[in-house]
Formats: C-alpha cells, sequence, structure tokens
C-alpha cells in the first residue's frame, strides 16, 4: 500500500510537471498538410518555444491544455504576456491562432505555423513573386516550393515519383494530362525526365489574376499570391488615412481585433458612431508566408496576425509520422530532432 502511494504521488506530480512545462514553455503540435513543406511535412512533430518570444499567459483556465480539449468559457483571463528575451524577426517560423473571426478563447483557436515575413511597420511589396521588405529583397526560404504547370500525354504522375520527393499530389488544371504540381527548387528538372511528361514550367499570376481568394475581399484590391503590396504591417500607435478605399483592407483589424464598431455608407467611415478619416492602432500585427510559396494558407488569404494570437517560435521537429496520405512515407526517420530554419 505504501509503494502504492510512493508510485501515485510521483506519478501526479511528474504530471503537474509536465503541465505546466506544456502551458509555459514549451508545446507540441502534429502538422497535417503540406504548407510549410519542404520545411515542415505532413505528420512532423513539432517543437513549440514559448517564451523565448515572451510567454504568453494561460486566457481559457478552465479545462483541459489544447486546442481541441474540453474547456469551460465562463472564465476568461485578460491577455497578458511576458518580456521576450528575443524579438520576433524576419524569417521565423511562429505558431500561432488563426484569427478569423470566432467566440472562442484565443488560444482555443486552430493552430497554425508559418514564417513571418513583415513586423511591425515594416513596408512589405510581393511582385512578380518577389518579396521586398522596406525595398530589400527578402531571399525565398532554400527549402521553399513553387507551382509548375505540368503537360503529360494523358497520364498521371507516378506516386513513386511524389513518394520519392514528398510532393502533395498534383491538382488537375485540364483532364487531358495537366496538372499544377508544387515542387522544391531543382526537382522541376527530375520531372522532365519522367516518361509521358511533356513540358514543366513555373505558373505565374498577374494583377488581378484570382484574387477573390486574397485578402481583402474588395474591389479596391486586386492582389493575388505573386502580386500583392505595397503596404504597411499595422503597429501600435501606428496611425493610418481611411477612406471608402482604405477601410476595406483595415476593417477586420478594427472591427474584430480592437473590437470597434465599423460602419461604411455614403458619407464616408464611421468608427464608434463618429465619422473617421484617420485611425490609430492599438496593437501589433504581423504578416507571415507559407514556404510552400504558391499554394498559400498564410497572411494573403487570411490577414494579419495579432500579436495576442502568436504563441511561440517553432524550433524542432521531434519526430514525424503520418497517416494521411497514403502514397508518400508514413515515417520520416531523418527528421528525429531536427532543427527548423
Amino acid at each position: 500500500m505504501k509503494n502504492f502511494r510512493s508510485i501515485l504521488k510521483v506519478s501526479l506530480l511528474t504530471l503537474v510537471v509536465l503541465m505546466l512545462a506544456r502551458v509555459f514553455l514549451y508545446q507540441t503540435v502534429k502538422t497535417d498538410n503540406f504548407h510549410m513543406a519542404s520545411t515542415i511535412f505532413p505528420g512532423d512533430r513539432i517543437l513549440i518555444n514559448k517564451f523565448r518570444a515572451g510567454l504568453r499567459l494561460p486566457i481559457s483556465i478552465v479545462g483541459l491544455p489544447g486546442v481541441n480539449a474540453p474547456y469551460a468559457d465562463g472564465i476568461r483571463l485578460p491577455y497578458l504576456r511576458l518580456p521576450a528575451f528575443k524579438k520576433l524577426q524576419i524569417q521565423d517560423v511562429v505558431a500561432f491562432n488563426v484569427p478569423a473571426g470566432s467566440d472562442k478563447p484565443i488560444d482555443r483557436k486552430r493552430i497554425m505555423v508559418s514564417r513571418i515575413i513583415g513586423v511591425p511597420s515594416d513596408t512589405v511589396l510581393i511582385q512578380d513573386k518577389i518579396v521586398k521588405v522596406n525595398q530589400k529583397v527578402i531571399p525565398v526560404p532554400q527549402k521553399a516550393r513553387a507551382e509548375y504547370r505540368t503537360i503529360t500525354d494523358g497520364r498521371a504522375i507516378s506516386n513513386e515519383f511524389l513518394r520519392k520527393y514528398d510532393l502533395e499530389k498534383p491538382r488537375i488544371a485540364a483532364d487531358i494530362g495537366i496538372f499544377d504540381i508544387d515542387l522544391p527548387t531543382g526537382v522541376n528538372s527530375e520531372l522532365e525526365k519522367e516518361t509521358g511528361v511533356k513540358t514543366v514550367r513555373e505558373t505565374k499570376l498577374f494583377l488581378g489574376d484570382v484574387s477573390i481568394d486574397y485578402y481583402p475581399v474588395s474591389n479596391y484590391f486586386m492582389w493575388n499570391r505573386d502580386q500583392f503590396g505595397t503596404f504597411r504591417v499595422p503597429a501600435k500607435g501606428m496611425t493610418v488615412n481611411l477612406d471608402l478605399k482604405t477601410i476595406d483592407f483595415y476593417r477586420d483589424l478594427i472591427e474584430i481585433h480592437e473590437k470597434h464598431d465599423v460602419i461604411v455608407d455614403f458619407s464616408g467611415v464611421h468608427i464608434d458612431g463618429k465619422i473617421a478619416t484617420s485611425y490609430t492602432f492599438e496593437k501589433n500585427y504581423y504578416f507571415v508566408m507559407s514556404d510552400n510559396r504558391d499554394n498559400p494558407d498564410d497572411s494573403r488569404k487570411i490577414g494579419f496576425i495579432p500579436e495576442d494570437h502568436m504563441i511561440g517560435i517553432v524550433t524542432r521537429v521531434i519526430w514525424s509520422h503520418q497517416n494521411k496520405y497514403d502514397y508518400i512515407r508514413k515515417f520520416h526517420i531523418g527528421r528525429f530532432m531536427k532543427r527548423i530554419r
């Protein structure tokens, strides 16, 4: 009986320590898509360093840790973040809660991973896929992927080729052997050697092409994945001019994240019932981009990431195992404890 109590005590203490470490120091998340390939693959269990960029204290405290865990929504603590050991910087790979409008507490929203391209007050321009921040070209990550239009003699691209390079299934552009496929640098030349492949060329969007899926939803901003901006990343204390055009770009931030009532009519922009020709931001925001640049799930589609939605910096892959895609490898032995850059 005494031994049982000792074992129970040690087990409970270990559980408490692990839970505290998860809440205040580190967190692991499993990825399930190709948006950050070839840096992070489906099935990668990644480690998030919470305290390096400033620990965000829990907001929903009644419940189990985790975005999908049960919790009671009756008690929410105000947002509070401890000072950072190091500020978030361009090229940091970060984990954050998706800012899309939801009544859930911030720390219960879905988690995404992406790479910082713009920090508060930066000026960003994406022109012909080239990213410039404060007029300086930002190099494409070494392992970034791009979309290639591939024409074959009618046959599909083999699963063996997809498995060899850990590729997502091609998207069918036309049912006559025309596909769009995301490839790492240099793999396009290998695809050209495959049996039945006729041509492989990188795709490009021009200003106004398929802009409907990109931020913001507005007839004034005909931007897309390859042509986006110029714009400034909102920063706390930064003032911007407002009119019938610019309000489309900032409305979600003012209305959803900074909790002000916005009405737009023939007389102009009204904030909290008063006519407004300018607005001063109350929070810092970030602009992020996927490493799979041409198949994005990033700020080009979901908008800016508020600072209070940031969880931490992604530092390593703990292990890699997936069951979602049956045509690629289940295990990535070489990714065990692999550092993310």
